[in-house]
């Protein structure tokens, strides 16, 4: 191979590769993205199912939140947690729907 045979290579490959190559390195970013916005939303469909700020035994204090199981409170463990007691609100708290009701 001649070196003039290379440069006229690299001179006809390289401006079909280049841009090519900065599509496919964009397309990448933006599926690897996608996929990270997926499991985002995924993690926070699985952290809403935890049901211990509703449970009648959730204290509101950032030291003992739940002095049956204190370990598991707002964790993974409590989302089927077996003596949760659901309770519509608490008397210090007003629902959303009734701060907007005028």
């Amino acid at each position: 191979m001649t070196p003039y045979l290379c440069v006229a290579l690299v001179d006809t490959w390289l401006p079909l590769l280049c841009p090519v190559m900065i599509w496919a390195v964009l397309l990448a970013f933006f599926l690897a993205l996608l996929m990270a916005v997926k499991d985002g939303i995924k993690r926070l469909q699985q952290l809403h199912q935890i049901p211990c700020d509703r449970c009648r035994y959730y204290t509101g204090s950032q030291y003992l939140r739940c002095p049956v199981h204190p370990l598991a409170a707002f964790s993974e463990a409590a989302a089927h947690c077996r003596d949760c007691e659901p309770i519509e609100h608490r008397s210090g708290q007003r629902r959303l729907s009734q701060t907007t009701k005028r």
